[in-house]
């Protein structure tokens, strides 16, 4: 058995992560931005540290974040009754536009990338994309 060449794997997954860029240009979101407002539509709500663990960041990464998101009326604020240190974010009617349009154009992409492949190939790949997750 071959063992799997992971340099050439990075490159690929940086080239994917290019063109889901590219795909995402027009919602005009960014990677991680769509990352955190896919996650944030999942959970209704959530504090920094909540979405820090749920995208797999430091705290600090995803606090940056969020400002440029509360910043940009993507998302929104709401205290957090429980603890007053924190607040809980949930996305905005704008927020929730974006996510819309992105996934869309999420969808878009995974077609035509999907028809460059066999059944097979696709199956294969995303159980090895459920492992590496």
């Amino acid at each position: 058995m071959k063992n799997l060449d992971v340099v050439k794997l990075l490159k690929a997954a940086q080239t994917l992560e290019r063109n889901v860029s590219v795909s995402l240009m027009y919602s005009g979101l960014r990677v991680p931005q769509y990352r955190l407002l896919d996650a944030l539509a999942e959970m209704k709500q959530a504090t920094v540290t909540e979405m820090s663990e749920k995208l797999n960041v430091t705290r600090a990464t995803a606090s940056v974040l969020i400002n440029e998101l509360i910043k940009s009326g993507i998302v929104e604020v709401t205290e957090n009754a429980s603890d007053r240190r924190s607040f809980h974010i949930r996305l905005s009617r704008l927020g929730t536009g974006k996510l819309e349009a992105a996934r869309k154009d999420i969808a878009v992409f995974r077609e035509k990338l999907s028809q460059k492949y066999s059944p097979e190939t696709i199956k294969m790949l995303n159980e090895f994309s459920d492992r590496l997750a």
